[in-house]
């Protein structure tokens, strides 16, 4: 039931979620490449291959929320999503050519698990859903995207009661800040978004992690459970 939403002003990009999930562990790691990749920091969990989502050094943010299809018989079978977001991170970037990819691989792979990815880079934020092999997409140099668990673009009518309200509440919390960003520095916008990452509905009894990514400073704030704030930066003379 993972709540994701994006805002981009004047090159000013960030990303926001929780992750809903079951108890199973979960944690932020730093992966080290060693096949010319990308280093990457991302969310991880137990019941997940690859990873949820996350920052990579050259400045590319990703984050993912599940869309099931309306019918449990047609369920897809395979959790290909954080494979591809581990492929993504260690690969890729900038938003564009990473886009291109995804749907490349949806196409390819149409049992995976259907969803929504967004992606982040300082120039721009874009929202895919994918599901049964068939995606649409959609990318802004300039304001604000949300998604909770079924498909706005109409892929598939699974809209809930529960994902309605989420969703809802993700786009209204943003337009107020897409409003008032230009009066807020870095640290202002990113208290905003993690404040909205733990009011109802928003915040679940399901959330594992809460995080927000400023992609300008190669910055995530994340949080793990009940766990403090952390804060994890990338060094911006490296990209």
């Amino acid at each position: 039931m993972c709540t994701i939403g994006g805002i981009i002003s004047e090159g000013r990009a960030f990303l926001l979620k929780n992750f809903d999930y079951p108890p199973v562990p979960t944690g932020w790691a730093y992966f080290t490449p060693f096949d010319g990749g990308i280093a990457h920091f991302a969310l991880v969990d137990h019941g997940q291959r690859g990873v949820n989502s996350g920052l990579n050094e050259a400045g590319l943010g990703l984050q993912i929320s599940r869309s099931k299809p309306p019918d449990p018989g047609s369920e897809e079978s395979e959790e290909k999503r954080t494979v591809l977001n581990g492929e993504i991170l260690n690969r890729f970037s900038s938003v564009g050519p990473a886009l291109e990819y995804v749907e490349r691989f949806v196409e390819e792979n149409p049992r995976m698990y259907g969803g929504n990815l967004m992606l982040a880079d300082a120039e721009c934020i874009s929202i895919t859903e994918y599901i049964g092999g068939r995606s649409r997409s959609k990318t802004k140099s300039d304001g604000y995207l949300a998604r909770a668990n079924h498909s706005v673009f109409g892929l598939v009518e699974n809209e809930g009661e529960g994902t309605l309200e989420r969703y809802r509440a993700m786009n209204r919390f943003l337009g107020e800040i897409y409003d008032e960003i230009a009066e807020l520095d870095n640290d202002g916008v990113i208290a905003r978004l993690r404040k909205a990452l733990q009011e109802h509905p928003v915040l679940t009894q399901n959330t594992r992690s809460s995080f927000t990514i400023c992609i300008e400073e190669s910055r995530v704030d994340y949080m793990v459970g009940d766990g403090p704030w952390e804060k994890f930066r990338f060094s911006t003379s490296s990209r």
